[in-house]
């Protein structure tokens, strides 16, 4: 899916970098997400999204190579429930927002019925 795995040792890329390395159309967004490790959980923001990941904001870096819940709120839908993994990495120097992480995560599960929802959003954007 991705070109590189997330590796926590790596040198963090640049956001135009990782843009570069992105194969499926996106949508952007600005939907809060509960980040939901085995540590604890964490409010996030995600920017862009598809049917098979998503970039995060966050305010602390997730934990790496770990498997994810995260819970993603869309404006006036039900949530929608999945399992990802950490991809990518980088820390963001912003003074627009109150977050300071960006990640990119891969859906490992997904429902069905979330990928058709996710497919019409994306679908949507680009019309």
């Amino acid at each position: 899916m991705f070109s590189a795995p997330f590796d926590p040792n790596e040198e963090r890329g640049t956001m135009a970098h990782i843009n570069d390395r992105r194969q499926f159309a996106r949508a952007e967004v600005k939907w809060p997400v509960i980040i939901l490790s085995s540590e604890d959980q964490s409010p996030g923001e995600i920017k862009s999204i598809s049917q098979v990941g998503a970039s995060i904001y966050c305010q602390k870096p997730l934990p790496a190579g770990q498997e994810l819940g995260l819970e993603i709120q869309p404006p006036n839908c039900q949530s929608i429930l999945v399992f990802a993994k950490p991809i990518w990495a980088i820390d963001v120097d912003s003074s627009e927002s109150p977050h300071c992480f960006v990640f990119g995560v891969r859906f490992e599960y997904i429902s069905e019925e979330d990928i058709q929802f996710l497919g019409d959003i994306v679908a949507k954007q680009s019309q």
